[in-house]
């Protein structure tokens, strides 16, 4: 019996009996007869022979090897579900594992068989990817940068460490790919290149070229080298390039040279003379109009980038120049870019393609810093890393994923498999050490992230009581101290108009007094005095023109007893002239009113600022009428009025609107009190006792002859409150007692700061992988984080990462009738495992779920943000047990990838298989299976390492003779 994903591929194969052998049956007809024939027969018929044939393919139809080996594709598929355990199902006669193991070998050898005959599909022609053209336009002008931002590039290494025989223990990485770093300024790059159903973006069958992207890249030529970072600072290959030939060269055949070596390198592989003559041609022209070299030969470089010779990869039509095809394979699969001058010199001499010459190439090449390019992407795109980027856990459960927006947690977490992956490649170790390996590297975070409960120390907040006690008994005392200050003060400061007064009673005033009367009288003859401000508002209105307009007392006549509603006039001595004073309240107006006393009859200016607009009466006479909009400063208006002799009411209307909201007002005038200036205007001898007492206590406020007792309690009130604020600085330097609730404020913010400068830190040390439970791909926060849901774990999706990634043998998509699973994990007090239980009861869920399910319940001590868990948010305890492929059951997480490490084949076969692609750029085969399987047989005496991996890809036919 077959798996439903088998079938599901061949389900066009309606008619198996028709097929016409590769081979005569005759050659291969004992095996099938005796060995293949009788295992469908017990274990397959059944469901693909029946009344009902399940996938639409009938074994029982294939009675002869010819029809048999006419569907290599079908054989492949049978030898990975009898190899892989899936077949035959669980509640089938099984197969005895020696049987398994006989008939196994028995079909690779009739796939061999099968694809013998076979020409072995080439690698199709394709365009390069973003990364691969960066970089081919990085190398190619020898560029300090790169030409475009790279989001794709999930790592920038900030230490340097490929070529060390070890990677260092401290590391310093980070990544930029939600902000990736400027290239060159201008340049107008093509979209992010669709990845293949894997995950790689260097796949022939995505990299197609519509005619929009073909403009795109015609606009990307033209824009690097019309960057204004494109020059002679920035291009390494300036000098022999773009600079003008020395005065007196032939610069014709100099240009020429030029060209043709810039081709070379452009086209990846000889030029023909024709070809160069062309842009030769084209460079002379641009100069005879004008233009100077550095640009003729701009545009010669922005030719080359915009022809299909250097965006696309091509067969050679040549048989000759395989070599260069052979160069550019290489390149593109370690370096990511074209090939440089040694290889193309070694394409040309037809030396590449010794073994000798060709093992020293690619041991030069991994020994390059440029192989960190493909660290850069293979990788990344192998684990399919750039899905943490899209992980979303619930913010009110998980709150430190994304407490920084700009350095979520996906950043630091992606880094720890690729460092490891780094490890690997660099010390050349096996690739299991992947799955389970003996140390990673981890940030600051990362360590808290997995061994700590990421919530900040809990304060005692009887103890902080208990603290707290001497602390206020300390602050009583210094208050007490306070407050006997603080009484003193007062007390001498109440005193103060007393002890001057004692004093002015022994003294006599009346010269002073006499003399400075005198004066002002003079000063009032030609002069006019202002009283204090009387203030009234403010008076709300609808807006700015209502409040302008609209009287809200008798604006002519006014009465400084009446009330209105429940606003009266009140003093405002405090606002002082030549000052700008704020009011208050929108859309509403203020009254201001004060007396001008004029000792003549006589014009004066108004310097008059506001906002927003004002009315001005004088004498019940409205002067201005100013509607405007508009902030306060001094001086806005000068408004001149007419006094008559004596008083002169004065009333200020200021209306506002929104916003800022006072007034402004100055002019030339003695500021007296208005009961000191009517004594003044009147004649000694007619003033009343009220009179002459108003001046005697104003002359008291000032007289020089009580200076000397005025400084006397100065000095003394100075004394007192140096002594109070000493009592006060006294109090403030002791420590004030903590409330329990704030100290915890400050410790989480405190945790929380601390958290996201971790997020920001960029260096990660290499640590032992003390606890099992983690290290290694699968169990990094990483992986775990990106295959779930936004509040609860996807076993599923884990189930099928690990399927695809790990074992290379990705499940078909569900079927359109396959019933969600609720998200709701409380539902019902069931745990995700019961809850599949019933998921599973679906026929069409079953085969699949039976293959994903241990997988993805083996990670479910793992949430959803690769944290661990013994329990669910129900209470419910979780069951990672399960059994793999069949044979080795596990309890738990570490027990699982013990069984993967004893797979270490499997592994290593899957692995070869994704490399193989990666390097081919293409789907594999089932011809290409045979060449992954004789790859692994190779490096299984070195335990399957890396680097070793990476070289027998290299020495594979598949890959020496992909075109």
């Amino acid at each position: 019996m077959v798996s439903r994903r088998l079938f599901m591929l061949l389900s066009a194969t309606v008619s198996i009996g028709l097929a016409k052998p590769t081979l005569s049956a005759a050659q291969a007809a004992d095996p099938f007869a005796q060995q293949l024939k009788p295992l469908f027969a017990r274990h397959c018929v059944k469901c693909h022979g029946g009344e009902k044939v399940k996938g639409k393919v009938n074994l029982k139809q294939i009675t002869s090897a010819g029809q048999f080996l006419a569907q290599p594709d079908l054989i492949k598929e049978i030898i990975e579900v009898l190899d892989t355990g899936d077949m035959p199902p669980e509640d089938e006669l099984s197969l005895p594992p020696a049987d398994r193991v006989a008939s196994v070998a028995t079909l690779k050898a009739q796939l061999r068989t099968a694809t013998a005959g076979q020409v072995a599909r080439s690698n199709p022609v394709r365009r390069l990817n973003r990364f691969q053209y960066n970089n081919a336009v990085r190398d190619l002008f020898q560029l300090n940068r790169d030409v475009f931002a790279l989001p794709e590039k999930l790592m920038t290494r900030e230490t340097l460490y490929l070529n060390a025989p070890k990677m260092p223990d401290h590391v310093n990485v980070r990544s930029h790919t939600l902000n990736p770093l400027s290239g060159l300024r201008e340049v107008k790059a093509f979209p992010k290149d669709l990845r293949a159903s894997h995950g790689f973006d260097n796949q022939a069958s995505q990299l197609s070229l519509s005619p929009l992207l073909f403009d795109a890249f015609l606009k990307l030529s033209v824009s690097i080298v019309e960057s204004p970072d494109f020059n002679e600072q920035t291009v390494g290959i300036w000098d022999t390039f773009f600079k003008p030939p020395k005065e007196g060269a032939a610069v014709l055949a100099e240009t020429r040279l030029r060209i043709a070596a810039f081709l070379r390198h452009a086209f990846r592989g000889p030029v023909e003379p024709s070809t160069v003559d062309r842009y030769t041609d084209y460079a002379m022209a641009k100069l005879k109009q004008e233009l100077s070299y550095p640009d003729a030969m701009k545009k010669v470089a922005s030719a080359a980038l915009s022809s299909p010779m250097f965006f696309y990869r091509y067969h050679a039509a040549d048989p000759g120049q395989r070599g260069y095809e052979l160069a550019s394979n290489l390149s593109f699969f370690l370096w990511v870019s074209g090939p440089d001058t040694e290889l193309l010199d070694l394409a040309h001499s037809g030396k590449l393609m010794e073994s000798a010459v060709l093992e020293k190439t690619f041991l030069r090449m991994l020994a390059d810093p440029k192989v960190e390019r493909f660290l850069d992407t293979f990788p990344a795109q192998w684990m399919q890393l750039e899905n943490i980027l899209a992980a979303t856990p619930d913010p009110k459960q998980h709150r430190f994923f994304s407490l920084d927006k700009q350095h979520p947690a996906s950043l630091q977490m992606l880094i720890e498999p690729l460092l490891l992956f780094d490890a690997v490649f660099v010390e050349n170790r096996p690739i299991t050490e992947l799955i389970q390996p003996a140390f990673g590297y981890r940030s600051d975070f990362l360590t808290d992230w997995y061994t700590s409960d990421l919530k900040p120390v809990k304060v005692d907040a009887n103890k902080i009581m208990e603290d707290n006690k001497p602390i206020e008994a300390k602050r009583r005392a210094a208050e007490s101290v306070i407050k006997v200050a603080q009484t003193k003060l007062d007390d001498y400061e109440k005193s103060i108009p007393s002890i001057i007064g004692k004093t002015a009673d022994g003294i006599d005033l009346s010269p002073g007094q006499a003399q400075w009367e005198t004066d002002q009288q003079k000063a009032l003859v030609n002069s006019a005095a202002l009283s204090p401000w009387q203030r009234l508002g403010p008076f709300g209105a609808g807006n700015l023109k209502e409040a302008h307009e609209r009287g809200f007392i008798n604006e002519t006549n006014v009465d400084l007893e009446e009330f209105h509603g429940k606003l009266k006039w009140e003093s405002a001595e405090n606002y002082e002239d030549g000052k700008v004073h704020q009011l208050s309240g929108a859309n509403s107006a203020t009254y201001l009113h004060r007396i001008i006393n004029s000792g003549v009859e006589q014009d004066l200016e108004l310097s008059i600022g506001s906002d927003d607009s004002f009315k001005l009466w004088l004498n019940g006479r409205l002067v201005t009428d100013r509607y405007i909009t508009r902030g306060v400063a001094p001086d806005q208006d000068k408004v001149k009025v007419h006094l008559a002799r004596g008083d002169n009411p004065l009333l200020l209307k200021i209306s506002n609107g929104g916003g800022g909201y006072g007034f402004y007002f100055k002019t030339q005038a003695i500021p007296l009190p208005t009961g000191v200036i009517g004594a003044l205007r009147m004649e000694p001898a007619k003033r009343s006792h009220e009179q002459e007492s108003a001046l005697a206590r104003y002359y008291r406020t000032f007289a020089t002859e009580l200076n000397p007792i005025r400084r006397e309690t100065a000095v003394q009130r100075e004394t007192l409150a140096k002594a109070l604020n000493q009592a006060k600085d006294a109090l403030n330097k002791l420590p004030k007692p903590r409330a329990p609730g704030q100290v915890q404020k400050e410790m989480n913010r405190r945790y929380d700061d601390e958290m996201r400068n971790k997020l920001r830190a960029n260096e990660f040390v290499r640590l032992p992988a003390s606890n099992p439970r983690y290290g290694g791909m699968i169990t990094s926060a990483a992986i775990l984080s990106m295959n779930n849901g936004t509040h609860r774990t996807h076993p599923i999706a884990r189930g099928a990462w690990f399927i695809e990634v790990i074992f290379n043998d990705p499940p078909p998509p569900p079927p359109n009738d396959a019933p969600p699973l609720s998200e709701d994990v409380t539902v019902e007090n069931l745990t995700i495992r019961e809850k599949f239980a019933k998921h599973r009861e679906n026929p069409d869920c079953a085969g699949c779920h039976s293959r994903l399910d241990p997988l993805g319940f083996a990670l479910e001590n793992f949430d959803i943000t690769g944290r661990w868990r013994d329990k669910y948010p129900n209470g419910r305890e979780v069951d990672a047990t399960g059994t793999l492929l069949h044979k080795y059951h596990f309890d738990d997480i570490v027990a699982f990838k013990d069984a993967i490490v004893k797979e270490d084949r499997r592994f290593a076969r899957a692995f070869t298989s994704h490399l193989l692609r990666y390097a081919l750029s293409r789907e594999l085969t089932a011809a290409d299976s045979l060449t992954v399987d004789e790859i692994v047989d190779r490096v299984a005496e070195q335990q399957f390492r890396l680097k070793s991996l990476v070289a027998e890809v290299i020495r594979s036919d598949r890959f020496l003779h992909a075109n």
